[in-house]
């Protein structure tokens, strides 16, 4: 059973399309524009110019904290 699971991992994985050198610039460029700054107690505090940035940041904390959740979340909810 877990040598199923794992040979459809890899399988899935070598399926998976890579990301574009613009795509990679595009996201790199977009996380310059955030900052986030975690106080005494781990919570995120995000700065950013539009909300576009705060949303961002807040995303890339959470999937920090929680990508299990954040991933299971996208999974459910695009069927």
């Amino acid at each position: 059973m877990k040598l199923t699971f794992i040979i459809c991992l890899l399988a899935g994985s070598l399926l998976a399309q890579p990301f574009t050198k613009t795509e990679i610039s595009t996201w790199q460029a977009q996380a310059k524009k955030v900052t986030i700054i975690r106080d005494t107690w781990g919570i995120p505090h995000i700065y950013g110019k539009t909300d576009g940035d705060a949303v961002f940041g807040f995303l890339y904390a959470q999937c920090e904290d929680d990508f299990e959740r954040v991933e299971m979340n996208y999974i459910t909810g695009s069927r």
